[in-house]
């Protein structure tokens, strides 16, 4: 069964580019990564939490060390930036949409309805 595993996980990883690779991974690690910190993990626990794993499957796959402490932290870097950036991004935007969405709410019952003239036969 754990051959079966690994030769599945290597058919994912190897059979595409490195790009291909490197976004499957990013699009498992990122909604986990944002769970893990909406629950209110701090930014290292949530990257050592999803660091540990990674290692070990990309070196059960059999590549080299060299390769597999280097593409964990670029991936751990990414997702890193992604959580502080997209926390950074929420906290500005979130307002502003916000206030558009008030002023809009308020200047749409502002409005008189229009009623069809053949509604009042």
């Amino acid at each position: 069964m754990s051959l079966l595993l690994k030769a599945f996980a290597l058919k994912l990883l190897a059979g595409r580019t490195v790009g291909g690779a490197f976004s499957l991974l990013l699009l498992i690690l990122l909604p986990v990564a944002g769970i893990l910190k909406l629950v209110g993990l701090p930014l290292l626990l949530v990257l050592g939490t999803l660091g540990a794993p990674l290692m070990l499957l990309l070196g059960a796959i059999g590549l080299p060390l060299l390769i597999v402490v280097c593409l964990g932290g670029v991936l751990l870097l990414a997702v890193g930036a992604f959580l502080t950036l997209g926390l950074l991004a929420i906290k500005i935007l979130l307002p502003i949409f916000l206030v558009i969405w008030l002023v809009k709410l308020i200047f749409r019952r502002r409005q008189p309805r229009l009623v069809p003239a053949a509604a009042h036969e």
